[in-house]
């Protein structure tokens, strides 16, 4: 075995240059930095065949004059004993073949050292490459789990609301509304609104007899039922976002950053991500952090959280990014550490009943305000509306196209007339 070592601008190409030189299989003893640098040892098994090459390239021994007593080897004379392994005259003489021998046993010593050490270094990258491993399967069986309780919510809805359709089916369907009515009602049904808000709405089309009025009356029912909060006026502090992974609320964190950059200035302006191991989940929040304009920092537990904040306390906004997956643990022990952070939850406009209810219903989970992500048109936020009507928390941002810059200040009113506004009752 023998070492090399491989000097490039950064780990990945050092990686790529190992490889290209040595082949997949060598092992890889330290990683350092060196003079602005990546400096990688690897170790490699020298094939049969350069042996024999070295071998072939050893020059004669050589009998030399006899040296005197005491005198030291030049350095023409060590380069030639110790590259091309040649016996030079000083091995003859006795006194200094004690010293080669002591220096042999030196050599020896620091090589089954280093040997010793270098099985330690691979035994402990072992132990912690398991450790990565299991962190990550602890975390796709917890995903897994929500999945599936995810989908027993979701059919418990189906049967509760196939219920309620058959209770109410007398009414809520379109032989109890004027004939001029009942394209509305059939754009509900269209569009997947909830068997318990298509009863309330019904009662308002039942007292009218114009379309344009009906809807306006359903416009002001459901803004005034949905509370709503600006926080965008004083976007100040810590503030926690939260949701389940594909919502958007990495990017909802970077509109946020960029839009306190803009007010207070870059170095103002702070992003955090907390404990995401997902892979590529930290070069996303870089890639956002650069587009926003301003620093990310990365913490993979309360402790080490703590410090950064420590660190970051003359910033005037830290958003935290969470991670996507046992977000009711998450925002628990994020609320223990930091009790006076503001928590947001972001939700996808599309987001079917039971997900939504499943952050919201929680008693131990308060939030400051949702955050709608995806408020595109042809997206119909019913289930969102439903549970918003029927709890305290309000609703503060709303952004549509997967932009940076794209967000909104959102009310009641404004979340129910997206959705009203982009029925299908033109057929009619």
């Amino acid at each position: 075995m023998e070492l090399q070592r491989v000097l490039a601008e950064d780990t990945r190409r050092a990686m790529e240059k190992v490889i290209q030189l040595y082949g997949e299989d060598a092992l890889v003893v330290s990683n350092n930095r060196a003079k602005d640098q990546t400096e990688i040892i690897v170790a490699i098994d020298i094939p049969n065949d350069t042996q024999k090459t070295l071998n072939e390239m050893q020059v004669p021994c050589v009998q030399e004059p006899r040296v005197a007593l005491g005198e030291m080897p030049n350095f023409e004379q060590v380069m030639e004993s110790e590259v091309f392994k040649t016996a030079s005259a000083i091995a003859h003489d006795p006194v200094q073949n004690k010293t080669l021998g002591l220096d042999s046993d030196i050599d020896s010593g620091l090589i089954e050292n280093f040997m010793h050490e270098l099985k330690q270094s691979v035994a402990k990258d072992g132990m912690q490459t398991a450790e990565v491993s299991r962190i990550a399967e602890d975390r796709e069986q917890l995903k897994a789990r929500e999945i599936v309780d995810l989908v027993r919510q979701e059919l418990a809805v189906m049967r509760k609301e196939f219920k309620m359709s058959q209770q109410l089916d007398a009414w809520s369907g379109t032989h109890s509304v004027a004939d001029e009515m009942r394209p509305l009602i059939e754009a509900f049904n269209e569009t997947g609104m909830p068997v318990g808000l298509r009863a309330l709405v019904t009662d308002v089309v039942n007292q009218n007899t114009d379309m344009t009025a009906a809807l306006s009356d359903i416009t002001n029912l459901l803004g005034a039922g949905i509370k709503h909060i600006n926080v965008l006026d004083d976007l100040q502090g810590i503030h926690i976002i939260a949701g389940s992974s594909g919502t958007g609320k990495s990017l909802m964190a970077g509109r946020l950053a960029k839009q306190a950059a803009l007010n207070y200035g870059d170095q103002a302006v702070a992003m955090v991500s907390y404990n995401d191991v997902r892979f590529g989940a930290w070069n996303q929040t870089q890639l956002i952090g650069a587009q926003a304009g301003i620093e990310t920092f990365r913490a993979s537990s309360p402790e080490m959280l703590e410090s950064l904040l420590q660190e970051l306390d003359s910033r005037k906004l830290i958003i935290i990014d969470t991670p996507g997956v046992d977000v009711e643990n998450q925002i628990k022990a994020l609320s223990r550490l930091l009790p006076d952070a503001h928590k947001h939850l972001v939700l996808a406009s599309d987001a079917s009943e039971s997900s939504v209810r499943r952050h919201l219903k929680s008693p131990e989970l308060i939030w400051n305000s949702v955050m709608l992500s995806r408020l595109e048109t042809g997206v119909y936020p019913w289930a969102v509306i439903n549970a918003l009507l029927n709890c305290e928390t309000p609703i503060s941002i709303g952004a549509a196209e997967p932009t940076i810059i794209d967000m909104a200040p959102l009310t009641g009113h404004a979340l129910a007339q997206h959705a009203l506004s982009h029925l299908p009752i033109s057929f009619v």
